[in-house]
């Protein structure tokens, strides 16, 4: 039985996991560092045990050899047969756990390969943006893709799926559900909604989803709201400069950028989108573990305009980075409440069989270089949203919206 108690963070994660994939997006990576990282110098030869001991200072030597001495009494003396590939990678995952690194992650070679086909946009399924809706215990769709298999079936937002190739969603069976919308392309899956009171079924063709990060919507007094649902495409920088010259040519002059829930993405793509919006000086510092700094810049070509960054419990990474950025040039007011508090920067690095770990190699801190690592973003005004719209996060009208109604109080008061 799951925790009813979704948050936003985890509506995005399963908006990902309805709208784009057909593998192991749940093990969402919240990293602005896509990019492996080239091996580090490893123990090569017919024995890597003995290069690791030769490489290895005397107190892990000693832990090596107790593991080898441990692992030899149970393979010659045990009585019950064990899968030893399987117990392996949890001892690789056990030591993972352990270590202060809460970012860390060991995959196999097979779940490392699923997550990097996600990564590169091997992406199938419907085409909705999608959430737990503890009214139905379904699945709220709050947007359906232009143009996806959604879209041209007739699924609109707001329906609330139901049922899935006659499988009906509820408590027990909702993870189930979700893991039968995506398949392969060209499959077609039934899709029951409830739209109001009605019951209705639609048969979708499953295909190569477009991707869309960035939700624009233009509102009074030339006000953008747009929203990034996370920064993982490499092309959510596209997508955010075309929104910006949209909200533009619509003559809009003040923004709001929301980005409660966001779990972060790209470091390159992050970068680019800042420096759409900051001026001359630094985006990004970059510190390592000796304590060397690299830091990257933007240039002087900005837009113009007042700003308003709505955040939360769940705005992590390259979200914090954004939200940072823009409070460290004074170019916006943050609102909403603290953030999660991911300062770190993550190094994929293959081992000898093909499984990788995933851990932080580098601190990230915002152009005033004061980490939050741990501590979140402080908004400058706080405002928590009423529970009742915590658990139906995209089911909130504008006018239910309290964070997003201060926003737009504030610029609207700017000249």
């Amino acid at each position: 039985m799951f925790t009813k108690r979704i948050t936003p963070f985890a509506c995005i994660v399963i908006c990902l996991i309805v709208c784009l994939t057909s593998v192991i997006a749940t093990r969402t990576f919240i990293t602005v560092n896509d990019e492996p990282e080239p091996p580090s110098s490893q123990p090569t030869g017919d024995n890597p045990f003995k290069n690791f001991l030769s490489l290895a200072n005397k107190d892990d030597a000693e832990r090596y050899t107790k593991l080898a001495q441990l692992i030899a009494f149970i393979d010659t003396q045990g009585v019950y047969e064990f899968d030893k590939d399987a117990a392996w990678n949890e001892i690789c995952r056990a030591y993972v756990r352990s270590i202060a690194d809460k970012h860390a992650v060991y995959y196999t070679s097979d779940e490392y390969e699923s997550m990097m086909s996600v990564e590169d946009g091997d992406f199938v399924g419907i085409g909705v943006h999608a959430s737990y809706d503890y009214d139905t215990q379904g699945i709220y769709i709050f947007g359906v893709i232009p143009t996806s298999p959604a879209e041209k079936a007739g699924i609109k937002k707001g329906d609330s799926v139901i049922k899935v190739d006659g499988k009906v969603c509820n408590e027990e069976s909702y993870y189930d559900i979700l893991d039968a919308i995506p398949g392969e392309v060209g499959t077609d899956v039934d899709i029951t909604v409830l739209r109001g009171e009605e019951e209705l079924t639609f048969n979708v063709t499953r295909n190569i989803v477009p991707t869309e990060n960035v939700l624009y919507e233009k509102l009074d007094n030339g006000i953008a709201y747009i929203k990034v649902l996370a920064f993982s495409d490499i092309t959510v920088s596209e997508e955010f400069t075309k929104i910006i010259n949209k909200a533009q040519s619509d003559g809009c002059s003040k923004y709001i950028f929301d980005m409660r829930g966001n779990p972060g993405g790209s470091l390159d793509e992050i970068c680019d989108i800042l420096d759409l919006l900051l001026p001359k000086g630094p985006i990004i510092n970059i510190v390592n573990n000796k304590g060397a700094t690299q830091t990257i810049h933007s240039d002087e070509k900005c837009i113009k305009g007042e700003m308003a960054v709505l955040c939360d419990g769940s705005t992590a990474s390259a979200a914090e980075l954004f939200t940072a950025s823009l409070r460290d040039y004074k170019l916006a007011t943050i609102i909403g409440t603290t953030t999660y508090g991911k300062g770190t920067m993550q190094t994929l690095q293959p081992l000898l069989d093909g499984s990788v770990v995933s851990y932080s190699t580098n601190f990230y801190n915002p152009p005033s270089n004061v980490s939050y690592d741990g501590l979140g973003i402080e908004p400058d005004i706080k405002i928590e949203l009423d529970e009742y719209w915590q658990l139906r996060f995209f089911k909130m009208t504008h006018e239910d919206d309290t964070q997003l109604q201060k926003a737009i109080e504030v610029l609207n008061a700017t000249k």
